[in-house]
C-alpha cells in the first residue's frame, strides 16, 4: 500500500520590518486625524456619549474695588509703611495668580486709604480673604489669671486678650511654610512650619523655657493653642482645613510678609469686567486658514525644500491639535485671546526649529530658560503664557521626533 504524501506548502517569509512600518504609519495617521477632529470646534456635538468643549474663562471672571481704611495713629513712618502694605497686597494677589490688579493710595480728611481694584477668574472667597485679612502674626503666652478649662467660657483659649504678647512676630522667622504632617491621630493634616533665622538662640531659649506648656499663635486676634513638648525644636501650628486651595492661600499669606498696619475694608464695589472678546470658532477657522496659506505660499515661492515644509506642516498640525484637544478634554479654563497668541508663536517657532538639529536645541534651550524666568518673576498673563510655553516646547519637540520617525516609516511602507 502506497503512503499518501501531503504536498509541501511553501510559506513565504513575512517581512516583519515592513509590517511594523505599515502598522505604525496607520496608527499615527489615525491618531493625527483623531486629534484634529477633537480640536476642531463643535465636533463634541457629533456624539452624545462624550461631551467636551473648550472652556472659556470669560464666564469665570469677576471684578471688584475694595476701599481699605488704614489705622495710622502714632505711625511716625506712614509713607514707608503704606509702600510696604501695597507690596504685600501685590505679592498675595500675584502668588494666587490674580490676572489683573491695581492698588492706589490716597488721603481723605487726614485718613489714609487704599483702593484695590481686581479682575480675576480665581476663587472669590479666597481672593477676598487675601485682601480683607491683615494676617498680623504674633507668638503669645498664656496668662496666669485666666481659666482656660472653663466650660462656660469655651472661647477663652482662642481670644488674644487672654494671652501675653511676646517680641516674636512674622519678622522673627526666616520662612513659614504650610505643609502636611502626621498629627497625634497618626493621620496627615496641614501645619504651619516656622523656620527661624540661622543662629537665633533667643527663639530656642524661648521654646526651652516653655517646655510642657501651651503657648499660642495669634493671627488677627484669634489664637491657635500650640503644645510645646520637651526638647522640641520645630514650631508647628495646626491649620484647621483639609481643603488644598485654602491651605495654598494660607501659605501665600504667611510668605507674603507681615502687614505693618492694621486696616479695615470700608467699602466693596462691583465693577464691570473688561475682557478681550474672541470667538473660538472664528479663531479656529482663522488659524487653519493661516497655516494652509503660509505653507502654500512657501511651497509656491520654492524657497524652502519640500521635506522641511511637509515636516513643519505636520509638526504644526500635531502640536496645535494636541494642545487644543488637551485643553478640551481636561476641561481647562482658557483665555481665548491668549490661546490665539500661543498658537501664532508655536507656528513661528516650529518653522525655525525644523531647520536643523542645532537650531532646534539652541532655540528650545533659550526659550526654556526665558520662560522659567518669566514663570518665577512674571505676573498675571505673562506668567500664564510662560507656563503654557514651557509645556508647548515639550510638545513641539515630541511632535518633531514623532513626525521624523513617521515620515521614514511612511516612505518605507509605501516603498518610496
Amino acid at each position: 500500500m502506497k503512503r499518501f504524501k501531503f504536498p509541501k506548502i511553501k510559506i513565504k517569509k513575512i517581512n516583519t520590518s515592513y509590517l511594523f512600518s505599515y502598522l505604525f504609519s496607520l496608527l499615527i495617521t489615525s491618531l493625527i486625524l483623531a486629534l484634529i477632529l477633537i480640536s476642531l470646534p463643535l465636533t463634541e456635538k457629533i456624539t452624545s456619549t462624550v461631551t467636551y468643549d473648550l472652556k472659556n474663562k470669560n464666564t469665570l471672571y469677576w471684578a471688584k474695588e475694595y476701599i481699605i481704611q488704614l489705622e495710622t495713629e502714632d505711625d511716625s513712618d506712614i509713607e514707608k509703611d503704606i509702600i510696604k502694605a501695597k507690596n504685600i497686597f501685590q505679592k498675595r494677589l500675584r502668588k494666587y495668580s490674580v490676572e489683573r490688579s491695581q492698588i492706589i493710595d490716597y488721603v481723605e480728611d487726614d485718613t489714609y486709604f487704599l483702593k484695590i481694584s481686581i479682575q480675576t477668574s480665581q476663587s472669590n472667597e479666597i481672593v477676598e480673604n487675601l485682601i480683607k485679612s491683615p494676617f498680623i502674626i504674633r507668638i503669645v503666652t498664656r496668662r496666669d489669671d485666666v481659666d482656660y478649662e472653663n466650660e462656660e467660657d469655651v472661647l477663652a483659649p482662642y481670644l488674644a486678650e487672654n494671652y501675653n504678647p511676646t517680641n516674636f512676630t512674622r519678622s522673627s522667622f526666616r520662612n513659614i511654610h504650610v505643609s502636611k504632617l502626621k498629627n497625634s491621630a497618626n493621620e496627615y493634616s496641614y501645619f504651619s512650619l516656622f523656620k527661624v533665622w540661622p543662629g537665633q538662640s533667643e527663639w530656642n531659649n524661648f521654646l526651652k523655657e516653655n517646655e510642657d506648656t501651651i503657648i499660642g499663635l495669634d493671627v488677627d486676634g484669634f489664637v491657635t493653642p500650640v503644645n510645646i513638648q520637651k526638647g522640641q525644636t520645630l514650631f508647628a501650628s495646626p491649620v484647621y482645613t483639609d481643603d488644598e486651595e485654602y491651605a495654598k492661600a494660607m501659605n501665600i499669606m504667611y510668605s507674603a510678609g507681615q502687614m505693618p498696619l492694621k486696616y479695615s475694608v470700608t467699602e466693596e464695589i462691583d465693577i464691570p469686567v473688561d475682557l478681550v472678546e474672541a470667538d473660538y470658532i472664528k479663531l479656529t477657522q482663522g488659524i487653519l486658514l493661516a497655516i494652509l496659506t503660509i505653507y502654500l505660499y512657501l511651497y509656491w515661492i520654492n524657497k524652502t525644500s519640500k521635506d522641511i515644509l511637509l515636516k513643519s506642516l505636520l509638526v504644526s498640525i500635531i502640536t496645535v491639535s494636541t494642545w487644543i484637544a488637551y485643553l478640551k478634554i481636561s476641561n481647562t479654563p482658557v483665555d481665548i485671546f491668549l490661546l490665539a497668541i500661543e498658537v501664532v508663536v508655536v507656528i513661528a517657532l516650529i518653522r525655525v526649529i525644523v531647520q536643523n538639529k542645532l537650531v532646534r536645541i539652541i532655540t528650545t534651550t533659550l526659550l526654556t530658560l526665558l520662560s522659567s524666568i518669566y514663570l518665577l518673576l512674571g505676573t498675571t498673563y505673562v506668567k500664564i503664557f510662560a507656563q503654557d510655553l514651557l509645556l508647548l516646547l515639550i510638545l513641539i519637540n515630541i511632535s518633531y521626533i514623532l513626525v521624523d520617525y513617521y515620515l521614514v516609516n511612511v516612505k518605507k511602507s509605501l516603498k518610496l
